[in-house]
């Protein structure tokens, strides 16, 4: 049986991967903005579901980022130590991996996993 660690890594999991789908949905927008913006605005994927705020990163940082299906572009401060760790810092933002449960749960809900 989990426990209480876990359920938190599986429920911060779930949580960045409903940001991880809407970011998903921005790309194609982001995409037809690239060869005048060469910054475009994403939603934070951090494990807190009521957080709203943005990050900016260039097309090439996105799918850079998409490559692993457990990784997670986060707001600078909004990473959470118990359920994830930080695999690089950037001034703009944060990319994170998830520990445990939560990193299955994560390469599961994908949405690039099937290509």
């Amino acid at each position: 049986m989990a426990g209480p660690q876990e359920a938190q890594r599986v429920r911060a999991a779930r949580n960045q991967s409903l940001f991880r789908d809407i970011n998903e949905r921005i790309e194609q927008l982001n995409q037809a903005f690239e060869t005048v913006l060469p910054l475009s605005e994403w939603v934070c994927e951090c494990a807190d579901a009521g957080c709203v705020e943005h990050i900016e990163l260039s097309l090439a940082e996105y799918e850079a980022l998409r490559a692993d299906g457990n990784r997670f572009a986060v707001v600078p401060g909004h990473e959470v130590a118990d359920v994830e760790r930080v695999v690089d810092r950037f001034e703009r933002y944060v990319v994170v991996e998830k520990l445990g449960a939560g990193a299955a749960v994560a390469v599961e809900n994908d949405p690039r996993r099937s290509r």
